[in-house]
């Protein structure tokens, strides 16, 4: 009980500082729960091992937290090859219960799964990094830089450039060796939580000139404003390889090349009482009242770091389309007392309620009908591309996953269209266990998306339960569509996110209204008020994506 307590508290603080780098991770993380949050392990099944290549690294004059952790053994302008074990399964950090090599060299573990040696800045020919366990695993990597990257101007200026956050942000740049779709992260020095670190504010298709909208700045991969005043601009040029490596629960090859160099930063932007930037996510939330019920519609979208556009997908899985049924039979017990004379005489009562027990070929039909409709009301709001099922049932990853079991309420009726696995996590529990703090490109959606090779991923889980007062189905439909990472950093990515939820129609009501006995369900769940708000839903969002430079920045990527 107290493990599970501390990682409900611990796991949302630590992921967000897992996205700050290695350095934040060291200092701010072994400062506070290193003991807790890192394990040891013999077995790199269970890891989620990076390894990267950083070439030309940033000067210490930065006071970035890394630079700061490294003190005296910081390089500026240096190599370095470094390794991060993380959880696969869970969350943290590990240690090898062995022995890293790299470059020949046995290295130390510096903390929290970090290993590092420092190299030449002449030296960039490809290294072998060699993981050995004390059970006799030997795995072993090779991992080259990208070629360098240099700043040739900021906003047209060559020295003692300023940086507005409030305005756009041109970039002039120089590559060697260019690879066609090459991607770069843009990042200021910001504060977040004691640490003086790099915060990225995007990632973007390379381009010699780059012309980045002002609206980059409120959608940061953490959402902190940078530091005004002295600060420094840091470009990014990275190559990222997931593999297959036998042994080992996931692996990410990266190298990175980097330039740096001082500004001075200007502007201001609205901000909450928590320091981040206000508004820069959406959230619909609108209900559509009638006589004989209501329809709420609440939707939100991360920012567009993680936040994708429906516009920048074509090619969707659904993934998971679950109809589960609960508390089809209620029991209430009441008592009452009465006294005559000396004599007090208490009264219980039992009352129970049981939604009528209906054919199974009913529940067929509304998963059927259900999935018709929500399919329809998904083209017609966007132009897209749905792959068959079947294929998706077929893929690797996809079998390997395991289905989210609902642990807190009684499911008397579970249906999925064509044997889809319920894969969207409705309570505080389940979502706490869905957490894991392996990397981007292994999370469940991004292998899942790698296999198919579309676009995202679409899960809809519509949880139906019978109210005390009547006889009918009160629906409530979660949906997500996700995306691949963005970057190597965030992920996954999320179209939109949310729930349908309102009122049913009473048993009786719904068999009047039906023109055929297969319409009874559709009718007591009234779907077609429930697609009608989930076409309003869709709308608004695509409205808001618009007008908060979802499809602007997207575009550049």
């Amino acid at each position: 009980m107290f493990r599970s307590t501390i990682k409900r508290i611990i796991v949302p603080f630590l992921i967000s500082i897992l996205l700050l780098g290695c350095g934040a991770v060291m200092k701010q993380v072994g400062n506070l729960a290193g003991s807790l949050l890192t394990g040891t392990t013999n077995d790199l099944n269970e890891a989620a091992v990076s390894v990267y290549f950083m070439r030309n690294v940033y000067p210490k004059a930065t006071n970035d937290v890394a630079a700061e952790y490294f003190e005296e053994s910081w390089q500026d302008g240096g190599n370095m090859v470094y390794v991060s074990l993380l959880n696969r399964d869970g969350v943290g950090m590990l240690k090898v219960d062995g022995q890293v090599i790299i470059d020949g060299e046995v290295v130390p573990h510096v903390k929290n799964g970090f290993y590092g040696k420092w190299l030449d800045p002449n030296d960039v020919s490809p290294k072998k990094v060699v993981i050995k366990t004390s059970t006799g695993q030997e795995v072993s990597f090779t991992v080259a830089p990208p070629p360098p990257i240099k700043i040739k101007s900021i906003n047209g200026m060559r020295e003692n450039a300023v940086i507005d956050i409030t305005q756009p942000l041109d970039l002039e740049l120089m590559a060697e060796k260019k690879r066609p779709g090459e991607e770069i992260s843009i990042a200021l020095l910001g504060d977040i939580m004691g640490l003086h670190t790099f915060l990225e504010y995007g990632t973007f298709k390379y381009g010699d000139r780059l012309h980045l909208p002002a609206a980059m700045w409120k959608n940061a991969l953490t959402p902190y404003t940078p530091t005004t005043g002295a600060n420094w601009l840091r470009v990014e040029r990275f190559n990222v390889t997931p593999t297959n490596v036998k042994g080992v629960g996931a692996t990410q090859i990266i190298g990175q090349a980097l330039d740096c160099v001082p500004v001075t930063v200007q502007g201001e932007l609205e901000k909450t009482w928590v320091g981040t930037v206000d508004g820069q996510t959406i959230n619909i939330n609108k209900k559509i009242e009638k006589d004989d019920g209501f329809m709420q519609v609440k939707f939100n979208k991360p920012n567009a770091y993680y936040g994708r556009p429906m516009s920048s997908g074509k090619k969707f899985a659904v993934a998971s389309f679950t109809v589960r049924a609960t508390k089809l039979q209620q029991q209430r017990t009441s008592s009452s007392s009465s006294t005559f004379g000396n004599v007090t005489t208490t009264t219980t009562t039992t009352t129970v309620r049981t939604f009528p027990t209906l054919p199974d070929a009913y529940w067929e039909n509304l998963v059927n009908k259900l999935y018709a409709d929500f399919e329809r009301v998904l083209k017609n709001n966007y132009s897209i591309e749905l792959i068959p099922i079947e294929d998706v049932l077929r893929a690797p990853s996809y079998k390997a996953l395991q289905p989210i079991e609902d642990k807190v309420s009684l499911v008397e009726v579970e249906k999925s269209y064509k044997g889809t696995k319920n894969l969207i996590p409705t309570t505080l529990s389940e979502i706490l266990d869905d957490i894991s703090t392996t990397f981007a490109w292994d999370r469940k959606d991004a292998r899942l998306i790698r296999d198919l090779g579309v676009d995202g991923l679409i899960a809809v889980t519509i949880d139906l339960e019978m109210p005390w007062e009547s006889f009918s189905l009160t629906p409530r439909m979660s949906i997500r569509i996700s995306g691949p990472p963005n970057g190597y950093k965030a992920g996954p990515t999320i179209y939109l996110q949310g729930l349908v939820h309102g009122s049913g129609l009473p048993l009786d009501e719904a068999k009047m209204d039906a023109d055929y006995v297969m319409d009874i369900l559709p009718n007591v769940i009234r779907t077609n008020e429930l697609m009608n708000a989930l076409d309003l839903g869709f709308k608004k969002i695509s409205k808001e994506e618009k007008d908060k430079s979802y499809d602007a920045i997207w575009s550049l990527k």
